[in-house]
């Protein structure tokens, strides 16, 4: 399974402190922002218990790696949420747009602005795509 992208950009950032939100993580695209549940612009997750299979009939835990992803961004001390329209938000974890970054990993689907990226991730057949 390939590294994650987003945990090693995390580790060479510099660390910078936040607004420090209240944030619980729920699965790959939604969590609670200081008490009020969102979800994360411009993805769709697999749900936490879902299972992917690979080209070659390999089952993965899409779900549960969606998450953990999520999960350790929200840990990240500069972790920040700005709402993009009701009910949505654009989160950023060491200056990174974490929602891109999952798109980028294959981890989750793209919707809105990150099509392009998805059509990348199929292309190089990663995460959801292998």
């Amino acid at each position: 399974m390939r590294s994650s992208l987003l945990a090693a950009a995390l580790l060479l950032l510099p660390a910078t402190s936040s607004n420090a939100a209240d944030v619980s993580v729920v699965d790959g695209d939604s969590i609670v922002y200081d008490g009020h549940p969102v979800e994360i612009w411009g993805i769709i997750a697999p749900s936490r218990q879902e299972t992917c299979l690979t080209s070659q009939n390999e089952k993965w835990d899409c779900g549960e790696r969606a998450f953990a992803e999520v999960s350790a961004a929200a840990k990240d001390e500069t972790f920040a949420c700005e709402e993009k329209e009701t009910g949505f938000v654009l989160c950023r974890a060491g200056g990174m747009d974490v929602g891109l970054l999952l798109v980028k990993e294959g981890l989750v689907r793209a919707r809105q602005d990150y099509r392009d990226v998805e059509a990348r991730a199929r292309e190089a057949k990663v995460g959801l795509w292998q």
